[in-house]
């Protein structure tokens, strides 16, 4: 088949920012986002017939998020999931994102499905 290569007019670099669950005296918890991380890759609406069951209403808040270059899967010793870039970068479902926010800002978007395709693939919901 024909080998699947990102258009390089539609590639940009993106960030990653981990989520991080801080317990405070209380005992509540929050969530914030590690340091920004960057990567590249190519981003599109959520469409098509399975996106729409799967998500509905949401639909119109969902992305794509196709990643460049190599990955490894890992799991951790509680056996979640962890998808290794080439550069380091550690993506988990519920990090963020920053799509279309700078490196310095609050991530606008967060990691909802990670689908170990060829090239990694994110399904990415507005924050």
């Amino acid at each position: 088949g024909r080998l699947m290569r990102l258009r390089r007019s539609r590639v940009e670099t993106y960030y990653h920012k981990k989520r991080v669950v801080e317990k405070d005296s209380e005992g509540s918890t929050r969530e914030t986002y590690g340091t920004a991380s960057s990567f590249e890759g190519e981003s599109w609406p959520a469409s098509g017939k399975v996106q729409a069951q799967q998500y509905g209403q949401r639909l119109n808040y969902i992305r794509n998020l196709r990643i460049s270059g190599k990955y490894e899967i890992k799991p951790d010793e509680k056996g979640r999931l962890h998808y290794i870039l080439e550069n380091g970068t550690d993506i988990q479902e519920s990090d963020g994102i920053c799509l279309f926010v700078g490196s310095d800002r609050e991530p606008d978007y967060k990691i909802i499905s990670i689908k170990p395709y060829r090239m990694l693939t994110l399904e990415v919901e507005k924050l």
